[in-house]
């Protein structure tokens, strides 16, 4: 894993969904204030329960959703822009400008500010109506999480893979052919699979087909938006190791959605465990298991079912209530860098708590190492 540029950063992205009608209408934060980045060959995790955002935030970064704030940069390329932020700052100004008892020079000032936020405003918006380019975002494709409602039922398997050469202008039926075909035998499917429809398929054979879909185009960075959430057990294994083989093999970059943290675990290099739309806590996946710190981290890990019926009878599970494990009446949370690579959303008095909590692990690892030395 090359950790010399990202091939993805995501910058403050922000997601929001209006419901209701009338006074009663309220706005949703799916996804709020999300970044991080992802360097090429890295398997980046993305954990959380239900309803979190973490399939929003997938699809904001593939553009099935426009985001209303932030940044998402492929391999150089703002490929979306959002521009709530500075809405929200010149409808703080235009509140300003509305005061009488302004200076001169103050409303100048703001007056200056407003104009260069409308025109950056009107530059995202440009933006945002031309079509998208499609030679960077080929190589930026997705695998969604519901295998049947994903594929289209009057397609047969060798429309469905075919689907994305179609639209970037193959024309030649043989050319097609033998890319579907390859596409087949990569995923672990056969040639005849092609003229099938996907209702003759299981769910592991249908995501398969999926992961072909996807893999077709070539692309550099594959979003899985929890592939394997519904197969049995055995089937996820296969699909798993499917995605590490050919992570292995053609150098795939992903960003793999999930609520499983064992399998995120062994899949991933790197885990951000969300939260409410909020990114809560970000390092290596050995790291997240080793030191958790933020309580709803270690919530989720205390979930987490062991194969052994002794310590599955004495597992506790942690609550996680945020009115009651945080007071941020005073203090503000951030995201801030505990110790190198390991990142956490807290206030500065949690900071403290956690750096102590650290230290303590440090120095058990310590006198556990010199008792092993002693022993030995």
């Amino acid at each position: 894993m090359s950790q010399e540029q990202p091939i993805l950063i995501i910058e403050n992205l922000r997601q929001y969904f209006k419901s209701g009608f009338g006074k009663r209408k309220v706005v949703v934060q799916a996804v709020d204030d999300v970044s991080f980045h992802i360097f090429k060959g890295e398997v980046f995790g993305l954990v959380g329960e239900s309803g979190c955002g973490k399939t929003t935030t997938g699809r904001s970064i593939i553009k099935l959703y426009q985001p209303d704030g932030g940044k998402v940069i492929f391999n150089g390329n703002v490929v979306s822009e959002g521009f709530i932020e500075q809405k929200n700052q010149l409808d703080a100004i235009n509140v300003q400008l509305k005061d009488n008892e302004l200076a001169v020079e103050q409303k100048t000032a703001l007056q200056e500010q407003a104009r260069s936020l409308r025109q950056d405003i009107s530059r995202i918006k440009r933006e945002m109506k031309k079509e998208p380019d499609r030679s960077v975002m080929n190589k930026m494709q997705m695998i969604f999480q519901d295998p049947i409602a994903s594929l289209n039922p009057r397609m047969t398997v060798k429309e469905i893979i075919a689907e994305g050469l179609r639209i970037n202008g193959e024309k030649d039926n043989q050319v097609i052919t033998d890319k579907v075909n390859n596409a087949l035998e990569t995923v672990g499917l056969v040639r005849e699979h092609a003229n099938r429809y996907p209702h003759e398929f299981s769910g592991g054979q249908r995501q398969r087909i999926g992961v072909a879909r996807a893999m077709i185009v070539e692309p550099e960075l594959i979003i899985a938006d929890e592939p394997i959430s519904a197969l049995d057990v055995s089937i996820q294994a296969q699909v798993i190791n499917l995605l590490n083989e050919l992570r292995e093999r053609l150098g795939l970059t992903i960003l793999f959605i999930a609520h499983d943290l064992s399998v995120v675990k062994y899949f991933s290099d790197r885990i951000a465990v969300m939260y409410f739309g909020k990114i809560v806590e970000l390092t290596t996946s050995d790291e997240l298991f080793k030191n958790p710190l933020h309580p709803y981290t270690k919530s989720l890990l205390s979930a987490v079912p062991r194969p052994d019926p002794d310590s599955e009878k004495v597992r506790k599970r942690i609550r996680y209530n945020p009115a009651v494990d945080h007071d941020y009446s005073v203090e503000q949370p951030s995201m801030v860098e505990i110790r190198p690579g390991h990142f956490v959303y807290a206030s500065p008095s949690e900071i403290t708590k956690y750096k102590s909590e650290l230290k303590g692990t440090v120095n058990e690892s310590t006198k556990d190492s010199v008792a092993t030395l002693k022993t030995a």
